[in-house]
């Protein structure tokens, strides 16, 4: 990866740990304050507004990233539709929010999904200047308004108004915060031209966005459709316990592998010619993201109560046998979260369409079936549909790099073993511990679980570098300590 590139990571991953541990401990309390119903609702509403985003964006906030060389003619273009569509939106949804929160028997929540729905509009221009931030690989400007915007929102906001009593509504308020905030200092960074321009001739901008949005809309129905199916069917209160069970589990993923999306789309953008490049890129990240992540998922998926409890606390322990399902579907998305930004780097949107399609037709019908028996039988249906997902994107990638699957599969083999060692030490010890009140055997677990962590990374590490992340990795540049903790 260029010297740029990795400056961008390193960025991109501190901002996304600095900000997912935010929303961890901010979540947490927000969640012992507000309990199951409010976030529910919010649930509801992330879920239509992350679909209308990806209309409203068009397709076109990646190609300001992926293009070659961008003229003052298509940003003018660019953001002019994408802000017509975030006005159509804003009226579209304020006209339907009582149909919707009738649908999901919670006719109270109109009004606060009618604020919600004003996001698009308050969104719109800040999204167009931080595709730019984006495309400049300045991802540490990005990191620190949404750190910044985000602390704003939920601190000075969110967490009063929940003490206050305000329930839904203090998510809400803390959200719209968040977004005016952000909006504004993005545009004081990199100001975005407001002139209207209704016409572009640059061949292939529409082709390439129209294919991005279709993409996109068939990530969203894979990410959001047991969101529909398990508000309808079991309610608020459930789809809350559903929606902080699975963000919980969001959190870490966001953090380690969210961090490597954007900077990969946007480096391998620049290298999308040199297959043997992307290649190596591929086979070293998924190698790093899968060190990272199974151990973590892994341990969740068998420590699912004492996790639960030590966060959460009692009135959230219905959520329990969720998370076992949900830890291995959210450790199957971080996985193929490589994917996506190679095949759209190398233009080939539509492999990731169809992978996407194939696994939408199969999962509606998986749905209807499972939320008949229960939200746990959904929860492992949703696991199911996340490992077809990430079979399907993997051979795509494979084919696009020219990567042989066996390949592929050696880079994940000592990622595979070091997490399930640790997943079973975490295990031991939670169950060794099982007369600890929830919180102090939680902890004893992280522990515990960090030092076998630390051990093997001190006895493998070094040998695990120099084989699967030369390139990602340039051992020459870590810090003295960290190049004797693993002998290096």
């Amino acid at each position: 990866m260029p010297n740029s590139g990795w400056h961008a990571l390193k960025w991109n991953y501190l901002g996304n740990l600095a900000r997912g541990m935010s929303q961890f401990f901010i979540g947490v309390l927000l969640a012992r304050l507000l309990g199951p119903g409010p976030f529910g609702i919010v649930a509801l509403a992330w879920m239509i507004l992350g679909l209308g985003r990806l209309v409203a964006d068009l397709g076109f906030g990646a190609a300001l990233v992926q293009r070659a060389s961008l003229s003052q003619v298509e940003l003018r273009f660019i953001f002019t539709c994408q802000m017509a569509f975030a006005l159509v939106l804003t009226g579209i949804g304020c006209l339907s929010a009582a149909t919707i929160a009738t649908y999901f028997h919670k006719p109270e929540a109109t009004p606060m999904l009618m604020a919600m729905f004003f996001l698009f509009v308050i969104d719109c221009p800040g999204q167009t200047a931080a595709a730019l931030l984006r495309r400049e690989l300045n991802f540490k400007t990005v990191q620190q308004i949404g750190i910044a915007s985000y602390l704003c929102g939920y601190v000075a906001i969110g967490i009063p108004f929940a003490y206050l009593g305000a329930g839904a509504w203090s998510l809400v308020a803390a959200q719209i915060t968040q977004s005016v905030l952000s909006t504004c200092l993005l545009l004081r960074v990199t100001p975005v031209p407001l002139t209207p321009c209704f016409r572009c001739r640059t061949p292939g901008l529409a082709k390439f966005g129209l294919k991005v949005t279709t993409a996109n809309l068939s990530s969203w129905a894979i990410s959001n459709l047991d969101t529909v199916f398990i508000g309808r069917a079991f309610g608020v209160a459930d789809l809350g316990l559903y929606s902080r069970a699975l963000n919980l589990l969001n959190t870490p993923m966001s953090i380690i592998a969210t961090g490597f999306q954007g900077v990969l789309f946007a480096a391998c953008s620049r290298q999308q010619h040199d297959t043997g490049r992307l290649r190596m890129i591929y086979l070293e990240t998924s190698a790093a993201v899968a060190l990272v992540c199974i151990p973590v998922f892994a341990t969740a998926a068998l420590v699912s109560r004492t996790l639960v409890l030590g966060i959460y606390g009692e009135r959230w322990e219905a959520s329990v046998p969720l998370v076992a399902p949900l830890a291995l579907a959210v450790l199957v998305n971080a996985l193929l979260a490589i994917n996506g930004p190679i095949l759209m780097a190398g233009d080939q949107v539509g492999a990731e369409l169809r992978s996407q399609a194939y696994t939408v037709l199969l999962f509606v019908p998986m749905l209807f079936i499972a939320v008949r028996y229960s939200m746990v039988a959904t929860a492992w249906t949703v696991f199911a549909a996340y490992a077809l997902r990430w079979a399907l994107l993997t051979a795509s990638t494979l084919r696009l790099t020219g990567t042989a699957a066996a390949d592929y599969l050696r880079k994940l083999c000592f990622p595979a073993g070091f997490g399930l060692t640790v997943a079973l030490v975490a295990t031991g010890t939670d169950r060794c511990l099982a007369f600890l009140p929830a919180l102090p055997r939680l902890l004893s677990v992280i522990f515990i679980a960090t030092a076998a962590s630390l051990l093997l990374a001190q006895q493998f590490g070094a040998s695990f570098l120099t084989r699967n992340m030369s390139s990602l990795v340039i051992i020459e540049r870590l810090s003295m300590p960290i190049r004797k903790f693993l002998n290096v």
